[in-house]
């Protein structure tokens, strides 16, 4: 099993109907949480996804003409060797206040039939690694302490629990920090297998 992680800011790099199916696949069971859709989430029609969501990814790769709040990311598709999409996952290249306390640099999802057969584990894997390529030195990851299949993928990408602290809403978010490898100190390593 594997996965190829594409950028989304690339013209063609995933089909809009494709990306349609993902998020109606995502929204169809509402108690769950479907982060790292990135400017996607706003979405509700295919041709929201054309005209408002791919050139709005396009624009946060850029880092172009920002609202306040907004920082650089990059969103990524990842699609196994069939082609199918199987998760979404979103790098955000600085932190902004509230970024900082609980939102991090990375948000990701796996659609819901495709879940526990450890592509979570694989798209955080390939994100961090871009992520070090980028020159970027640690990331922080924040989840839900109900959300223990994110746990535990954090947690085997080399995750370390800083604190946990309450979201705007007053639910509790747990903040983990994960070191980057750098030129001179190679490769990082998966502690635990995936989820």
């Amino acid at each position: 099993m594997g996965i190829r992680l594409v950028r989304m800011d690339q013209p063609g790099a995933v089909d809009t109907e494709v990306i349609w199916e993902y998020l109606q696949s995502c929204r169809a069971r509402t108690e769950d949480e479907a982060a790292g859709l990135g400017p996607l989430e706003g979405c509700h029609s295919l041709d929201e996804v054309r005209r408002f969501g791919l050139p709005e990814v396009a624009r946060q790769a850029r880092g172009d003409d920002l609202p306040s709040g907004f920082v650089p990311a990059l969103q990524f598709a990842a699609l196994d060797p069939d082609g199918k999409l199987v998760g979404t996952i979103q790098l955000r290249l600085r932190l902004t206040e509230a970024l900082l306390r609980t939102g991090g640099n990375i948000g990701y999802s796996v659609r819901p039939d495709c879940r526990r057969r450890g592509y979570a584990g694989l798209m955080l894997d390939g994100c961090l690694r871009r992520a070090a390529a980028l020159g970027m030195r640690r990331v922080l990851i924040t989840c839900s302490p109900s959300n223990l299949a994110s746990r535990r993928t954090i947690l085997s990408c080399g995750g370390q629990l800083e604190n946990v602290l309450p979201s705007r809403s007053g639910q509790p978010v747990e903040r983990y920090w994960i070191e980057l490898p750098t030129e001179s100190t190679g490769q990082r390593t998966r502690q635990h297998e995936p989820v």
